[in-house]
Parts: C-alpha cells; structure tokens; sequence
C-alpha cells in the first residue's frame, strides 16, 4: 500500500507556520518596544538627560532579557504547561516578541549616534566621545546577561526536571 506524506506535515508548511509566527510576534515585539520607550519618554527627558540611550530602550533590553531567559526554560521544561505550546507560538513568543522586543541595534545605535538617528550625523556620538557609550553598551550587556541568568533560574527553581520535547517531536 503506498502511503502519501501528510500534507500538513509537510516541512515548507511548518517553515511557513514558524516563519507567520515570528513575523506577527515581530511586529507585537516592535510596537511594545515602540510604546514602552513613547510612554516613558518624559522620564528620558527629566532623568537620562546624561544618556543618548531613553529609559524605556533601556528598560525593553533588561526586561527583555528576563523574561527570555524565563520564559525559553519554562516552555522547554515538562510540567510547566508552556511545554504544552506548539513550536510555531514558542518561536512567536521568543524570536519573534521578545526578540524584536529587546532588539540591541535600537540600543546600539542610540548609544553611539547620541540619539541622533540621521545618516549624516557624526557617528561617534555622545559628545564625540566613543568611551561614554562602549562603557554604557558593556555595563547593560553585562546587565541584561545576568537578568537572563536569573529568568533562567526562577524559572528552574520549581519546575519539574525533564526537557520537553518540541512540537515537532525531538527533544529541546
């Protein structure tokens, strides 16, 4: 008896689903930063005078970075009921939300431009001054990797042991 494939199982129909997916968590991901950084702005103005980079870019970035680390290991552990989610919705959630959510070109190039966006402006920005923003762009990298670290470990501290397997059926 020949058996034909499964079309919905079909690999281009799952890149498909993936690529859907990450698009539309790219554009949530892109206005919450977009609306984070708007709503914080008269906090910018009033108390990051001193910094190119707005509170909210800031905020996106560290914020981003917790619940990243939280949220990939919960969703990859069994148990946890976000185990349960498709692959197509894991990679919403994670490339596509939170990775445009916390995305470090917006942060970067605010660091080094001085918040000036034009192409014609002087690149080396904050005063012209290239130490200011490196030492900012380590400190929050540093920042941001240790609030991954610490998503990551809430998120093992009471979950069950044992990696779930991904929608696709090979363990993650």
């Amino acid at each position: 008896m020949n058996k034909s494939p499964d079309p919905a199982r079909h690999p281009a129909r799952r890149i498909g689903a993936d690529a859907v997916a990450i698009f539309l968590g790219g554009m949530a991901g892109t206005l919450a930063r977009w609306g984070l950084d708007t709503w914080t702005l008269p906090i910018s103005e009033s108390y990051f005078t001193w910094s190119a980079v707005t509170f909210g870019v800031i905020v996106a970035n560290l914020l981003g970075a917790f619940l990243l680390g939280y949220f990939k290991t919960r969703a990859n552990r069994k148990g946890t009921g976000l185990h349960r989610l498709g692959t197509p919705v894991k990679l919403g959630i994670t490339t596509g939300f939170l990775g445009s959510f916390t995305t470090f070109s917006a942060f970067g190039i605010a660091a080094v431009s001085g918040g000036e966006t034009s192409l014609h402006s002087e690149f080396w920005a904050l005063g012209g001054k290239f130490y200011p923003a490196a030492a900012l762009t380590i400190i929050l990298l540093v920042i941001g990797v240790v609030l991954a670290g610490l998503g990551y470990r809430l998120a093992t501290k009471d979950a069950p042991r044992g990696r779930a397997k991904s929608g696709r059926g090979q363990e993650r």
